[in-house]
């Protein structure tokens, strides 16, 4: 299995989890966040903290880890293949470049009520977490474009795009019918998706999260490079920036 790209090195995949180091994470709201749990419904509700899932997603997107949902899936199935292969070879004992205690770590699929598929779930662990606020916390809710995709409504498509090719406009003068089907066999000239109105729910806090980690000393020597140069990340939305501390224990 390479696990290794011209673009984003992802070879750590290809070691065994092994939470060996502890640190302390620092993370500094720059904005409102939304961090809304899985199947929110029709009202995000906000979390109060971050969860793992979250956490990780922050991790991932710091180091760069921009991958969709396609190839995730695919990475994820060489992970399974793998794990099960070493969880077999450690049953039998007869793989000699096992420790003593070294453990495996099962595959677990982690996608389970969202579209995202976190890569380094178990490449750490949260020990601890607590919020330091310095003066205050507000509760907000707010109206956030939620992204939608229907190949067979004319209006609803139309009526939530915000931008279509020019030669598009001459759906306007069409009749209901003829609508539908200029739609369906001009898909190339609408957007992919249509937005609509969302009620969703942000904490604005003057304040910090610290995490204390148990984490893959590989994980920490990653994070600890790319922080020098990039240390800005989303936490729970595309909009949740955030300003990330690593410090050692």
């Amino acid at each position: 299995m390479e696990l290794r790209t011209s673009i984003i090195d992802i070879s750590i995949l290809q070691r065994l989890p092994q939470l060996d180091d502890s640190i302390i994470l620092e993370i500094q709201p720059l904005a409102p966040l939304s961090m809304v749990s899985e199947l929110p419904g029709s009202y995000y509700k906000a979390l109060k903290m971050p969860d793992k899932k979250m956490i990780c997603g922050l991790i991932e997107n710091v180091l760069g880890w921009h991958i969709d949902l396609s190839d995730r899936k695919e990475i994820a199935k060489e992970i399974k293949k793998m794990r099960d292969q070493l969880v077999k070879q450690q049953k039998k004992q007869k793989n000699s470049l096992f420790k003593s205690d070294q453990k495996v770590i099962p595959y677990t699929d982690y996608s389970k009520g969202s579209t995202y598929l976190p890569l380094l779930m178990d490449y750490f662990e949260i020990e601890n977490l607590v919020p330091i606020i310095s003066t205050k916390v507000m509760f907000y809710d707010d109206l956030w474009k939620k992204a939608y995709r229907r190949a067979d409504s004319a209006d609803v498509h139309i009526g939530g795009s915000s931008n279509l090719s020019y030669e598009a406009l001459i759906i306007h003068t069409l009749s209901n019918d003829d609508r539908k089907e200029y739609f369906k066999n001009h898909l190339g000239l609408f957007p992919l998706f249509y937005s609509t109105p969302t009620e969703r729910e942000y904490i604005s806090m003057d304040g910090k999260y610290e995490l204390n980690l148990s984490i893959d000393c590989e994980l920490y020597r990653l994070l600890k490079e790319k922080s020098i140069t990039n240390n800005i990340g989303c936490l729970g939305s595309s909009e949740g920036w955030v300003d990330l501390k690593i410090k050692e224990l």
